[in-house]
């Protein structure tokens, strides 16, 4: 038995939710709040100290990467083809500057502070935008419409449909789904995405009332 655990958010771990469902293994998708995440710190159960983690039957994965290229192997979704492999690493690695930007806002407890910090983010000048900017230009020059211009969905699509499209549901106060109505490629790559019958099936008990809500299809329409 595996065993995925992370916090009841999508976050960094939903792109290895998917994933590992689409693996055949036999998983626990481990939901936890944050005293149990400071105890599993405390009794060294977080190799990094962060979560996600994998348990496995021989031993713990830990970061996220880490964990969805591991996930990913199993699913069928990493290429046999190294330089494929390569510039799917790459999109991966890519996305670190959006994550630690965002990584900034949290612990801020002023309401007004952080409100105001994500908005900056997605205006000119923002680490936000410029990582949408990346990712309107790579999806434009995309040939197959996936994000590392791989012959069929990657791990990196995991990475970027769950990462990105999360960032618009209502859970991160200050940073509006309007936003992503700037960026033409990103909204089609939703679509796509989105309407790909593995995505569809696996958010098939989502309702428009759900946090994942922006991971269906026609989420961006209205």
């Amino acid at each position: 038995m595996y065993k995925l655990v992370y916090f009841g958010v999508p976050g960094r771990g939903e792109a290895s939710r998917v994933a590992m469902a689409f693996s055949g293994l036999e998983w626990e998708d481990v939901e936890v709040d944050g005293n149990t995440f400071d105890k599993m710190r405390t009794n060294g159960e977080l190799p990094w100290n962060m979560l996600p983690v994998l348990q496995t039957p021989n031993g713990t994965i830990a970061e996220s990467s880490a964990i969805l290229r591991f996930a990913g192997k199993h699913s069928g979704l990493v290429t046999s083809d190294t330089f494929q492999e390569a510039k799917v690493d790459e999109f991966i690695d890519g996305m670190g500057p959006l994550a630690r930007a965002l990584d900034t806002t949290f612990g801020i407890s002023d309401y007004d502070e952080r409100i105001a910090l994500r908005k900056a983010l997605f205006e000119d000048g923002g680490a936000g935008k410029s990582s949408l900017e990346i990712y309107e230009k790579k999806l434009g020059e995309s040939k197959s419409g996936w994000a590392a211009d791989t012959e069929d969905m990657s791990i990196a699509d995991l990475k970027l449909f769950t990462e990105l499209f999360a960032l618009f549901s209502g859970n991160y106060d200050g940073i509006e789904a309007s936003v992503i109505k700037n960026y033409p490629n990103l909204l089609n790559y939703h679509s796509k995405v989105s309407n790909d019958k593995r995505i569809r099936d696996h958010y098939s008990d989502v309702t428009t009332e759900d946090i994942r809500w922006t991971f269906l299809p026609g989420a961006f329409n209205q």
